[in-house]
């Protein structure tokens, strides 16, 4: 009798299962490599502010909505000056039709920066709480008539103290209605 030397469907399904198997056994497949391995020192705060939260749960399309922002000053010296830049891209809108008639406007169409600056005094060891209030329009005026933008958002939040950048959040997929 003559043996069949052809590699058949089954016989590759059972190669792949023995090498899950094994490689599953000796940790070849997944876990972290050393440079991926997560650090167990505990955070140590910077010595000076910084910003402990960004809060964005509030933003709404259309009224006067907030966001709020926690700074701790672990510095020295007070902050008197504080400021608070918003940068928002449009990247999907949620009418279809209005999706379609982003394609072709630039990046520098779909984006909205707003400023807010305070003048509030946090002294050394101070948490401080601010409320960076927006008013994002619901409808924006376009070639065809006021269109809704409402729709999902890259959205980039930088906070200043005494013109220095303590902090910054980058939200990827904020959902604005």
């Amino acid at each position: 009798m003559k043996k069949n030397n052809k590699i058949t469907g089954r016989n590759i399904a059972v190669i792949i299962i023995t090498l899950t198997i094994v490689c599953s056994a000796f940790g070849c497949i997944g876990g972290d490599k050393p440079s991926e391995k997560r650090s167990t020192a505990q955070w140590v705060p910077p010595e000076r502010p910084y910003v402990k939260s960004i809060d964005t749960s509030q933003l709404k399309l259309g009224v006067p909505s907030d966001a709020t922002i926690t700074i701790f000053n672990n510095g020295n010296e007070a902050v008197t000056k504080e400021k608070i830049v918003l940068t928002a891209t449009a990247v999907k809108m949620d009418d279809w039709k209005t999706n379609i008639g982003m394609k072709g406007v630039s990046a520098e169409d779909k984006t909205e920066e707003y400023t807010l600056e305070f003048d509030d005094r946090i002294e050394g060891g101070e948490l401080h709480e601010l409320c960076a209030e927006f008013n994002l329009p619901e409808k924006v005026e376009t070639k065809i008539g006021k269109v809704s933008i409402a729709g999902t958002y890259h959205v980039v939040i930088k906070v200043y103290a005494n013109d220095d950048l303590i902090g910054e959040k980058i939200l990827t997929d904020l959902h604005l209605t």
